[in-house]
């Protein structure tokens, strides 16, 4: 008995000691990391780290926690964040906040989202690289602000990122934002489809990338995704009210992120789409008689009453919609 009784005091010594080392090694990596961003001219501020969760968990928890990139305009901000991972394994790593933001560019629209209750799953594969195996980022609300103010609410938004069981390289990618109630401006914009059929906004997608290299600890080190040599996109769906938009297709991408193949694209109810475009300023009035015969030729053509049938074709750097010429592909310009 008092061996047994000495068993379980070594055990339970040693249990503690590797608790203490791999919490210890988790939070001198992510310093490492926060290091690495600083030296890249990133703004970082933390106010202090606290080891938790003995003896089944390793965690780490996050004060005042903000990093920021100002020559792109990405920001993220939490004053509470919790990283945590089970002691045997801890490449299924968790990120938890009860509140957060971040800044996004998006192009001339820079975004700022909100979010309560923000959680991240991360799956790594076993091995030095430790490459991401499966994402998942969700949230209990989210608010999607612009420069004039509130664009949109979303409840229980969801996104899901997994590797592809053929290629390390390929990812599977889901959107689902949950209940959606718009914003003030949207709603100027779109017109308030609320009180229509289907009033309810719906926004989906679903899409397969091909990286030129696996998402693993290099891309995180390096701050930067990999560039992207093709891109599947099996489902792209919104509609709000009347007014639907749809696509789907498939692109490739060369090294310089200049896009090859066809995006097919569907609207219905097209008419109410251009009101919403006037509305919005992004169509001149003087010009909305010259569009308005345009489209419904290419009504007739496709043969949906009050519908589109679209292919907009990327080729030799240009880019054409229905075969009228647009100009210039843009590049895909990694974030």
């Amino acid at each position: 008995m008092r061996k047994l009784v000495w068993l379980l005091i070594v055990l339970a010594a040693l249990w503690g000691a590797w608790w203490a080392a791999a919490t210890t090694q988790m939070q001198s990596t992510l310093t490492r990391l926060l290091d690495t961003r600083r030296a890249a001219g990133w703004e970082v501020t933390l106010k202090e780290i606290d080891k938790a969760g003995f003896p089944l968990s390793l965690q780490n928890r996050l004060s005042g926690f903000a990093v920021a990139d100002p020559a792109r305009g990405l920001a993220f901000e939490a004053p509470q964040l919790d990283l945590s991972a089970p002691v045997w394994w801890p490449g299924d790593l968790s990120a938890r906040a009860p509140v957060a933001a971040a800044d996004l560019p998006a192009g001339a629209l820079p975004l700022t989202l909100k979010m309560r209750d923000l959680r991240a799953d991360l799956e790594l594969h076993p091995g030095t690289s430790l490459q991401l195996e499966a994402m998942e980022l969700r949230s209990t609300h989210l608010e999607v602000d612009g420069p004039d103010g509130l664009l949109l609410k979303a409840e229980e938004p969801r996104m899901r990122i997994a590797q592809s069981g053929s290629a390390p390289r390929d990812y599977d990618i889901a959107l689902l934002p949950g209940g959606i109630t718009p914003g003030p401006l949207l709603r100027k914009v779109l017109g308030d489809g609320a009180g229509q059929p289907g009033g309810q906004p719906i926004l989906s997608a679903r899409m397969a990338v091909t990286f030129a290299r696996p998402l693993d600890r290099h891309s995180a080190m390096a701050g930067t995704l990999p560039q992207i040599d093709a891109l599947t996109v099996e489902n792209v769906d919104a509609a709000w009210g009347e007014v639907a938009l749809g696509a789907e297709g498939a692109l490739t991408f060369d090294p310089a992120g200049i896009p090859d193949g066809v995006l097919s694209l569907r609207v219905t109810n097209w008419t109410k789409l251009l009101d919403a475009g006037e509305r919005a300023g992004f169509l001149p009035p003087s010009m909305r008689g010259q569009v308005d015969t345009m489209l419904r030729l290419l009504e007739a053509r496709g043969g949906t009453p009050g519908g589109l049938d679209l292919d907009l074709i990327f080729t030799d750097g240009q880019m054409m919609l229905a075969g009228i010429p647009l100009g210039p592909a843009p590049r895909l310009v990694q974030p």
